[in-house]
Order: structure tokens, then C-alpha cells, then sequence
């Protein structure tokens, strides 16, 4: 997992995810190298952290999402879906990735939140597909 293995300080967090979707960069079919290659939309994460041994610490923070494209694929979310998300803590500001490839957010289910729980306390780390 990309986040276990880089020197960034990371916030787990379980929960809800709101942005405008309409921000979500399209590929242009005329020409899908033209796609912006990062774009940045201001969200709101609400939810509970990974506190210790649990996910307990409930939030309701202000997030950046960044979705990367590569040519004319991008990575993409869903507003007001449910996910685990790995946000990197860059300052003061709290941002999710979602690249072409995934690997920062997940579908918010039982297994996905065990396989963290027990990455978390070192037992061994089974990446879950990402979204």
C-alpha cells in the first residue's frame, strides 16, 4: 500500500465524502490529452478516523480532492458515497487522491475496514482492490 511505504502523514478515515461532482474533470473526445492532468475541488469529509484500535474518532472536516488524469483517464468518485479513505495531512489541509489506477479511497464495508484494522495492528496487509 502506497501509504504505509511513503513518509507523508496520512489520516484513515471511514465515512461520507460531498464535493460537486460537476467539478470532476471530463476527457475531451476531440482531443483527450487536453484533460488537466491534476484538478483540485474543495470537499467535505464526515465520519470517523482511525484512532489507535478503532475507527472512533469522529470528524467533520473540510478536504481537498485531487483527481488525476492520465490522457483521458482520470480517477473519480462519488459524492455522498461511503469510503475508507487515506487522506494525506499536508499542513493545514486534508487532501484525498484519486488517481487513474485508485489506491487512496475504498469502498466503506466491513472487510475493507477489518483488512486496515488489521494492517493498523500488524498483522498481515491484504490491499483490498481500490476504487
Amino acid at each position: 500500500m502506497h501509504a504505509a511505504n511513503s513518509d507523508s502523514v496520512y489520516n484513515v478515515i471511514a465515512g461520507e465524502l460531498r464535493f460537486d461532482e460537476s467539478l470532476l474533470p471530463q476527457s475531451h473526445s476531440d482531443n483527450p490529452n487536453d484533460t488537466p492532468p491534476l484538478t483540485r475541488i474543495p470537499a467535505q469529509l464526515s465520519g470517523k478516523m482511525l484512532d489507535g484500535k478503532y475507527f472512533s474518532g469522529r470528524v467533520a472536516v473540510p478536504a481537498v480532492l485531487e483527481v488525476e488524469c492520465l490522457g483521458p483517464w482520470c480517477g473519480g468518485m462519488k459524492s455522498g458515497a461511503d469510503y475508507v479513505v487515506f487522506a494525506e495531512q499536508r499542513g493545514q489541509e486534508l487532501v484525498i487522491r484519486a488517481n487513474a489506477c485508485g489506491g487512496f479511497a475504498f469502498d466503506d464495508t466491513s472487510k475493507v475496514r477489518q483488512q486496515v484494522l488489521d494492517c493498523h495492528r500488524g498483522k498481515a496487509c491484504e490491499p483490498a482492490a481500490p476504487r
